[in-house]
């Protein structure tokens, strides 16, 4: 995401310097959020989660060179080599290469069987055992791994949750709307374990059977999908020399710490104007925008990346917004009852002395999620909170 929308935002100011994108994957750019939701369900097919059709790199003059990846940066002579051999120079240069699945490292975790979703052949193997299997285990109670549970469950497959934290989505949300959560897929027929780890894969014939936990139960399943969160793909810069801290080190123009070298994405840990603080962020609107701000900003520009970290989630009927950071906040209010009706949801505030830090929606209307964008960005004090509360307020009065 990150790399495609750079390409082509270079494109929009210069349109004759070379661009080149390189992947160590087979295909053009795409969006990896359907791999864990419409295209894994099989709602999508392949050519829907493509950025674009591939004559446009063709007809924007974008070189893609796929199945290869760079070996090593030299940033004093402005050139890299790739894997193949081939050497290239640049003016400016863009790390957006991501992250990748953190492994489980117990015992069996060699079996066949066991899945990470990171790309789209990943996704595809994950549909392929949806479809031959009758149970699954789900290892890891974050955004993936329940995207990843409710399309099992869609599919008819009984299916088991272990998640070492007390609560699903634990470390994303605060302990209300973590419980809301577990216990909104546990209705949907999701086996819930909590509070416990896995602790060795059991195999048979050397394929995936069962887990054991680390309290000494087993569960047996047909196919397993871990999702225990990523590891930003720094190690290119650090080799390079670049300022790496878990991530890329950046500023709000996406720039590192050497001139004309750029991060976005995954892998950038950049400087939020909004949040005055160096924040990474896994989610793809972050990863779009700022894609488009270090593009711009590599073909002259100087753009800033302000916007509030964004990001969404949908299982079954929930649609959940989230702006902000939800690491941060003293007060929780609340608007709405914590239920899904056909007339909508619920949100959540989440408030620091006073000052909205982030916004939590779940199936609210898209005007109420934009006012409260602009007040995060405000920095402005709420001094009734009470407004937040009251579902005949409109956020858009608290601007004034």
């Amino acid at each position: 995401m990150a790399g495609g929308n750079a390409a082509t935002a270079i494109r929009k100011k210069d349109a004759k310097g070379r661009v080149v994108v390189v992947t160590d994957e087979p295909h053009r750019p795409y969006d990896r959020v359907p791999l864990s939701k419409e295209y894994l369900r099989g709602e999508w097919g392949l050519d829907d989660v493509f950025l674009e059709e591939e004559k446009f790199y063709e007809e924007k003059g974008i070189e893609l060179v796929t199945g290869r990846h760079v070996q090593k940066v030299d940033v004093k002579g402005s050139s890299l080599s790739l894997d193949d051999g081939r050497e290239s120079g640049f003016e400016r240069l863009l790390f957006a290469a991501g992250a990748r699945p953190r492994v489980l490292q117990i015992p069996g975790s060699d079996l066949g069987n066991i899945h990470y979703l990171r790309t789209i052949s990943d996704s595809d193997a994950i549909k392929a055992a949806i479809r031959n299997s009758r149970r699954a285990v789900i290892v890891g109670g974050g955004f993936i791994g329940c995207e990843i549970a409710a399309a099992c469950l869609q599919h008819g497959l009984e299916t088991i949750i272990i998640e070492i934290q007390p609560q699903l989505l634990g470390l994303a949300f605060d302990p209300d709307m973590a419980r809301w959560m577990t216990d909104f897929l546990a209705l949907k027929g999701a086996k819930v374990m909590t509070g416990t780890g896995a602790s060795r894969f059991v195999g048979e014939n050397g394929r995936f059977a069962g887990v054991e936990t680390a309290t000494g139960e087993r569960f047996d399943g047909d196919f397993a999908a871990v999702g225990i969160g990523v590891i930003p793909n720094d190690e290119l810069a650090r080799d390079a020399g670049l300022k790496v801290d878990k991530g890329i080190v950046v500023n709000e123009r996406m720039e590192t710490d050497v001139p004309g070298i750029f991060a976005a994405g995954d892998v950038a840990r950049f400087y939020s104007p909004t949040f005055e603080r160096h924040l990474r962020v896994e989610h793809w609107d972050v990863a779009v925008k700022q894609g488009k701000v270090a593009g711009a900003n590599m073909a002259g520009a100087q753009l800033a990346y302000a916007d509030p970290p964004y990001f969404f989630s949908d299982m079954f009927e929930l649609h959940t917004h989230v702006y902000g950071t939800l690491s941060e906040h003293d007060q929780v209010v609340r608007r709405g009852e914590m239920k899904v009706t056909e007339r909508g949801g619920f949100a959540q505030f989440y408030l620091r002395k006073g000052r909205l830090m982030a916004y939590l929606g779940v199936n609210r209307k898209f005007k109420e999620e934009k006012a409260a964008q602009k007040l995060i960005v405000s920095k402005r004090t709420i001094d009734d909170v009470s407004a937040l509360e009251d579902e005949s307020k409109d956020l858009q009065s608290l601007l004034k």
